[in-house]
């Protein structure tokens, strides 16, 4: 009986022109799914960072003296929540799907529970995120997008709105030129437009640099068609954007003994 069973499944193989595939097949296909599941984890991982760049770039997790006019014009827990990045945190939430389908393709990827699977996806995330924010990868990718891809600005409410709005006495931006002779700062804020800033009579706060290059955030009194008097600048970065900067050692210079006069 067993013989004529193994018989007809013989027989039935050679009917269909079944092939046996190919054990390098599966070495690839669990190759790919491990890759896809890598990959999601680590774009991810950008996400993630770059989402919490953003939400601490706000600045009422910090400078509440200088936004605290900005505060008083709406309730404090509407302006957290219309900061939150939720086009990141979809992204964010897209990559962990795909790397949890991923990694549920492995050869043991079935064996772990999805809550299990989620969470341990996040987790590696959370920590490469964090490290990635030591080097300022969230902001560079948020400035970048800020800068070069129109439709960003209108999926994410940023700290750069907060300091476009020049008639409410907001400006911020790049420097571009800084003439300082005159007070004049040539500034190109996060709307591509180039404004003239009177800094003749600003208070420039204790640690702003103010040269080409720099970001700022500048109060103060919109005067006409691009124009700006500023009464404070700042500087953009927060505490804990900056970087240490080294700082050249001086070394006092050995005087020689005067010589009795003759």
């Amino acid at each position: 009986m067993p013989e004529d069973r193994s018989g007809s499944i013989l027989q039935e193989i050679e009917k269909r022109n079944v092939e046996p595939i190919p054990r390098w097949h599966f070495y690839i296909r669990h190759f790919a799914f491990w890759t896809l599941a890598t990959i999601s984890v680590l774009t991810g991982s950008l996400a993630m960072a770059t989402a919490i760049y953003v939400f601490l770039d706000n600045d009422f997790t910090e400078d509440q003296r200088v936004i605290h006019q900005y505060l008083t014009e709406q309730p404090v827990i509407a302006d957290i929540i219309k900061s939150i990045p939720y086009i990141w945190i979809a992204a964010l939430a897209l990559f962990i799907l795909v790397a949890y389908y991923g990694f549920r393709h492995t050869k043991r990827g079935y064996r772990y529970p999805t809550v299990k699977v989620i969470a341990g996806s996040l987790l590696v995330s959370l920590f490469i995120s964090l490290g990635l924010n030591i080097t300022d990868v969230g902001g560079i990718i948020h400035h970048y997008l800020i800068e070069n891809v129109h439709a960003y600005n209108k999926l994410i409410y940023s700290n750069e709105h907060r300091w476009s709005q020049s008639e409410k006495g907001r400006l911020g931006g790049r420097i571009i030129s800084y003439d300082k002779q005159n007070g004049l700062v040539i500034l190109r804020n996060f709307r591509k437009c180039t404004w003239r800033v009177d800094i003749r009579k600003a208070e420039i706060q204790a640690g702003t640099i103010v040269e080409p290059g720099k970001y700022v955030k500048i109060t103060g009194l919109k005067t006409g068609n691009r124009q700006f008097e500023a009464h404070e600048i700042q500087s953009w970065e927060k505490k804990y954007h900056k970087r240490p900067v080294s700082r050249q050692k001086t070394f006092p210079v050995d005087q020689q003994p005067e010589k009795p006069a003759p």
